[in-house]
């Protein structure tokens, strides 16, 4: 496999890897033991650009673009279901020459780690599950994408889309919205150039995920034997800290720990300090605090 080796700081590039029939953007980082940072909806890679940094002090850390985010191919067609990403995943870990290694997801992106658990449960080393939800009504309920499931509106509105839009939509969902600078707004914008409007629309009118896939994740959840952490932003207005102590209280001997300051893009808000713990967890998980 070709790849860049990535510079230890947030402009950090990456490389194309052939999947299949397709193209996945990988940023990557450091060496040691692999842990794969899997981002949610609307976001890419680019999330954990800060992240990325510092885990890579200490370890092997892979960021990639999900099918049809980001700068991964954009394809009309494809299997966009969380079960068809997970395939997409393992394949593309595989190029890598990963044959073991840590996952963390956050949003969505926490979904496909679990299908890839429940795939390959003997390759997964530890797991990281930042604020998410495994209750399958807190995704096919109201959503704020909802506009995007009428015909014609959802087209006007994505075609109508505009960087200083999703600087608005986003800031709910940060605890200080104000670091946000040009160049990250950019970066958060870029996919939108690519094709992920496409990919958004797509998304917003299917239901990538099922009833039954739930009931197999939360499964595998209780029954997970690896060191597991879940890092939550306690100020998200979606997934609020009751979703944590949930998932806490499903996995067995699961750390816990809320970050007071911090929303749903918990990346975003604390990289340095989730960083470290994450590091934590890989090499002294017994230390790492652990809900009772």
């Amino acid at each position: 496999m070709r790849s860049s080796q990535l510079p230890a700081e947030p402009a950090a590039e990456g490389t194309w890897i052939a999947v299949e029939r397709y193209r996945i953007f990988l940023r990557q980082c450091g060496r040691g033991h692999p842990i794969v940072l899997l981002h949610g909806i609307p976001t890419s890679s680019f999330l954990w650009r800060r992240v990325l940094p510092v885990l890579g002090r200490d370890a092997h850390a892979l960021a990639p673009d999900l099918l049809g985010f980001g700068r991964s191919d954009q394809p009309e067609s494809h299997d966009h279901t969380v079960a068809g990403q997970a395939r997409y995943l393992a394949r593309l870990l595989e190029e890598c020459g990963l044959e073991r290694y840590a996952l963390a997801g956050h949003d969505f992106g926490a979904l496909v780690a679990a299908e890839l658990l429940v795939q390959a449960p003997e390759r997964v080393t530890h797991l990281v599950v930042l604020n998410t939800s495994f209750r399958w009504d807190r995704w096919v309920g109201p959503s704020p994408v909802r506009l995007l499931r009428l015909p014609l509106l959802g087209e006007l509105a994505m075609a109508l889309a505009r960087p200083w839009m999703l600087s608005l939509a986003m800031r709910p969902f940060l605890a200080a919205p104000d670091r946000l600078q040009r160049a990250d707004l950019d970066g958060y914008w870029e996919p939108f150039e690519r094709g992920f409007r496409t990919t958004l629309l797509r998304l917003a009118r299917s239901t990538p995920m099922t009833a039954d896939d739930f009931r197999r994740w939360r499964e595998a959840l209780s029954q997970l034997t690896v060191p597991c952490l879940i890092a939550w932003g306690a100020r998200d207005p979606v997934f609020r800290a009751d979703e944590a102590r949930e998932l806490a209280n499903l996995i067995p001997d699961a750390r816990f720990v809320l970050f007071a300051h911090a929303s749903h893009f918990l990346p975003e808000d604390r990289p340095e300090a989730l960083g470290r713990l994450i590091c934590l967890l890989l090499e002294r998980p017994e230390v790492v605090p652990q809900w009772s």
